[in-house]
């Protein structure tokens, strides 16, 4: 039973000491359930969520660090990559320089050894007063070639210190140093520099180019218009011998020797000044030579040499006799009749003849200065086709005078002037052989 309830509230309950459920209630906050053992207490959780921050922060640092340091590691591969790349394109620059400057020299080389011959030719005076329709144009062609002689190589860029290149245009390498590392912008900015080296490489081998073209043309309209008045030159050359038949072979020769070097190309170094002189020279010689001829044509004095001179004509089967008249020949003088023949078998076969005068004076008196004609005439027989292996053979085996000799018998002039004085009497068979060269 419940003990007596103490006086107190009107409805007489004591209240008990304990609660309801008989559980102490301890004091703390209105909820003040102890946590359980279990479970860690609140402070020390926060303070192991503060303590993984730093190793976030230092986690991620160390992440962008090695991608920073990745970058940067392709960066300077790149940089390298680039100036080995701008390498490759100056040394390729500066070998086309190389090139075009060495063809340019050469051009130039060549440009002068062509303007020292044709400044010769235009200084002459021969060509000075020539009006000719091609001598102006070759004038104005060695003016251009002039100006194009002065042309001076373009000067290449000046070396850059930060490009190691030993020289603008030389030894043309911008390698990565090998003294020691260098920052990927340094290294880029190396390699830009390379790549304006080389454009200015480039530009200066243009010039380069350009000049050499020029110069190029220049000579070869030189060329072409020494050649179109040169040949004008012999053409008209040539008409100057026709229009002067009764000239002499030996000037026609000499100026038809002039003619063959204005006419070939390859033998254009000799044209110089000296050659138009002497081609002046050698065309005057024709109309000189014709003009004293057609005078001694009609002078009755030389009646008996142009006598002579016909008789000799008439027996030289078309060989070209060319005549020199003295008062001595091989040294023989009066009292001697002497003559000697100079022969070539060019130009369709010549000789000079000289005779001294005892032949003109003792023309006629008898046989011997007929002889001694027909001996000479006999020399100039040796270059026909059909008397040459007559000549060659193992009769005579090349003895000129012999052969003259024998010839002049054979010929009817059996006499001491046929060479018999001079050479002896030849042979009854090399008689009959000279015989048969008619």
């Amino acid at each position: 039973m419940a003990e007596p309830v103490a006086s107190g509230p009107a409805y007489g309950v004591r209240v008990l000491q304990e609660p309801a459920f008989g559980v102490r209630v301890p004091e703390g906050p209105a909820f003040g359930v102890r946590v359980s053992e279990g479970l860690p207490p609140s402070e020390p959780h926060r303070s192991r969520s503060r303590a993984r921050r730093p190793l976030a922060v230092i986690g991620i640092s160390l992440g962008a660090i090695v991608v920073l340091a990745g970058a940067f590691f392709g960066w300077s591969v790149l940089a390298e990559t680039q100036l080995r790349g701008a390498d490759d394109r100056l040394v390729s620059a500066v070998d086309e320089h190389d090139s075009a400057e060495r063809a340019f020299e050469a051009r130039m080389r060549s440009v002068s050894t062509l303007l020292a011959r044709v400044r010769t030719v235009v200084a002459a005076p021969q060509f000075a007063a020539d009006a000719s329709p091609e001598a102006e144009p070759f004038r104005a062609a060695v003016i251009a070639l002039e100006a194009a002689g002065q042309t001076t190589a373009p000067v290449p860029p000046p070396a850059t210190a930060s490009v190691e290149v030993a020289a603008a245009i030389g030894t043309a390498s911008v390698s990565v140093d090998d003294g020691g590392y260098r920052l990927p912008w340094d290294v880029q900015a190396a390699a830009a520099e390379a790549d304006d080296l080389a454009r200015q490489t480039r530009a200066v081998t243009a010039l380069l180019e350009d000049s050499a073209e020029s110069a190029a043309t220049s000579e070869k309209t030189a060329e072409d218009t020494e050649g179109a008045y040169f040949a004008a030159r012999a053409d008209q050359a040539e008409q100057t011998i026709a229009a002067n038949p009764l000239s002499t072979k030996s000037s026609q020769v000499d100026l038809t020797r002039q003619i063959e070097i204005a006419e070939d190309s390859t033998a254009s170094a000799s044209r110089d000044g000296a050659f138009v002189a002497a081609f002046a020279a050698a065309e005057q010689a024709v109309r000189d030579s014709q003009v004293q001829l057609a005078a001694e044509q009609d002078d009755p004095s030389l009646a008996t040499r142009h006598e002579i001179e016909a008789y000799a004509r008439s027996i030289s089967n078309g060989i070209t006799l060319d005549f020199v008249w003295a008062p001595e020949v091989s040294g023989l003088g009066e009292g001697w009749l002497s003559g000697t023949a100079q022969t070539w078998d060019s130009d369709g076969g010549w000789a000079i003849i000289s005779l001294n005068f005892p032949v003109e004076e003792e023309w006629g008196s008898d046989t011997n200065p007929q002889a001694v004609v027909t001996h000479e005439v006999g020399h100039t027989q040796v270059y026909r086709e059909n008397c040459w292996p007559l000549f060659s053979g193992p009769v005579f085996s090349e003895d000129h005078e012999m052969w003259a000799t024998a010839w002049a018998i054979s010929q009817g002039f059996d006499v001491p002037g046929s060479g018999i004085e001079a050479y002896g009497r030849p042979t009854d068979e090399q008689i009959e052989v000279a015989g048969q060269c008619r």
